[in-house]
């Protein structure tokens, strides 16, 4: 396997998809493994030991409604030639399945790991470890999500050194570079949350255009599908600290998890925001589309809301 070989698979990651619901398992397994490169891990794993770490991560960076089971990414990733278990062929099946149920692969020690190739390959470079990774966090999460994934999985830091452009790259679709100027001019150049305008001269500090529905979900860059945000509220609705609710007469009113916690006053006045209606964009035809806000509410938003 070739260093072009190996990002145009991971190009071609075969992730499951069904009305727009989330499955990030592949790609968090593949992350989880290359952690276990960069810090000099034996290449196969034995599914017992990757099972509690993999959940965790499910948990963690998963969507909120379950699916949280390991066992699928550790023997489907197989049929990507981006994962092998040896001899997995004579092992027993679920009924009427193709997959291997979790209890087989603990019972039976069951290993995994990358192919051999592609092991021998990334254990020898360090910058396409770097490639492989940016392409994986860039092609499924958002940026919030990013750092918090490389604490996770032991890859603390982001390499210094570009991948060389010789290795290629797995595609990831372009952003509209109009999608930010739209957003912030739609809403007044202000946090919708928390009216958040500071400037330095004339340039604003910390003020973003948020997807609801990520960019890296096949969320478009069309401003109902955004929202001008402060980086605390962004990283907020990125990581499902909050949502937004239809208003009974029109607009959104922000929704609060009862998941979070803290003693600071940033916590105090997040909590104390729950119910507010959000700022509503300049032209009411720019309003957050119904059909992001659902999609954030099942894929991203955490817990239950706070009430009111």
């Amino acid at each position: 396997m070739t260093r072009q070989e190996f990002l145009k698979a991971l190009e071609k990651l075969n992730v499951w998809k069904r009305g727009g619901r989330r499955a990030p398992h592949k790609p968090l397994l593949l992350l989880l493994a290359l952690g276990r490169i960069s810090e000099g891990q034996e290449r196969l794993v034995r599914y017992a030991e990757l099972e509690t770490d993999l959940r965790r991560l499910l948990k963690r960076f998963g969507p909120p409604h379950g699916m949280n089971q390991p066992e699928f990414p550790f023997w489907h990733l197989q049929s990507d030639g981006l994962w092998e278990i040896p001899r997995g062929e004579s092992l027993p099946k679920k009924k009427g399945g193709s997959s291997v149920p979790a209890p087989v692969l603990r019972k039976l020690d069951v290993r995994g790991g990358l192919p051999a190739g592609a092991d021998t390959l990334l254990r020898g470079d360090r910058e396409l470890i770097e490639a492989a990774v940016v392409a994986l966090l860039n092609g499924h999460f958002p940026y919030s999500f990013h750092t918090p994934i490389r604490d996770a999985v032991g890859l603390l830091e982001p390499m210094a050194l570009e991948p060389p452009s010789s290795y290629g790259s797995a595609r990831v679709r372009k952003r509209d570079p109009r999608f930010r100027r739209a957003v912030l001019t739609a809403y007044e150049r202000r946090c919708a949350i928390c009216d958040f305008d500071v400037r330095l001269n004339d340039d604003l500090l910390g003020l973003d255009a948020a997807h609801i529905k990520w960019h890296a979900a096949g969320g478009p860059d069309r401003v109902p599908n955004g929202l001008a945000l402060c980086k605390l509220h962004h990283h907020a609705l990125d990581r499902g600290a909050i949502g937004l609710h239809p208003s009974e007469s029109r607009g959104f009113n922000l929704l609060v998890s009862r998941e979070i916690s803290g003693t600071s006053e940033a916590f105090r006045q997040l909590v104390d925001a729950k119910g507010r209606p959000l700022r509503e964009p300049q032209d009411y035809s720019q309003t957050p589309d119904p059909a992001f806000v659902d999609w954030h509410r099942h894929e991203v938003f955490r817990g239950e809301p706070r009430t009111p």
